[in-house]
């Protein structure tokens, strides 16, 4: 589908709206950055992805999966395009990203260094569903069927095992609830 892949440009224009700059020489310094390559390969990988001409399809995905995977090599970012990301994400720096084919997330998700979203473990299926403007810290890992709220700020390193609820903070091995917005309640 064209449609689609338009979106996906779209997509690709909030992306870059999320990396501010006030002068000329704070832009130049954005394209160096590694979190800005990955955010476009993905996003251009995606595109070709999605779009469906029947003659074109097989194409268009092997060269969406070498964009992907020079990104995972040179880049660190290893963002497959049959992940389902929705518009502004921001990836600050990468540095061994990993996003499982499978992962379906909201509008503004900014993803740290050093992060996994994916499956549990052997014979544990099912990956993260991730709500709209979610942070994921650095060294993080989201593991198996979990359902990540709305509004929610998952601190560094830690490993997200079960349901975080919208408006939440989450820290620690296993992850635990420390604040919770959304309801007034905090542990």
């Amino acid at each position: 589908m064209i449609t689609k892949a338009a979106c996906q440009c779209k997509y690709l224009y909030r992306d870059l709206k999320r990396w501010k700059y006030r002068s000329l020489k704070e832009l130049f310094y954005i394209f160096l950055e590694q979190g800005f390559w990955a955010t476009i390969f993905y996003r251009v990988s995606r595109m070709l992805f999605v779009i469906d001409a029947p003659i074109l399809r097989i194409f268009l995905r092997l060269i969406a999966i070498v964009l992907q995977k020079f990104s995972e090599i040179f880049l660190g970012a290893a963002i497959i395009p049959t992940a389902d990301i929705g518009p502004g994400l921001y990836i600050g720096h990468t540095g061994v990203i990993r996003v499982h084919p499978g992962v379906k997330a909201g509008k503004n998700l900014s993803i740290g260094p050093c992060t996994i979203i994916g499956e549990r473990g052997v014979g544990k299926g099912g990956v993260p569903v991730i709500g709209n403007n979610v942070y994921i810290g650095t060294g993080c890992k989201i593991l198996g069927a979990v359902k990540i709220g709305n509004n929610v700020k998952i601190g560094a390193n830690a490993v997200v095992i079960k349901d975080v609820p919208d408006g939440a903070t989450a820290v620690g091995v296993p992850a635990r609830i420390i604040q919770c917005k959304e309801k007034g309640q905090g542990v």
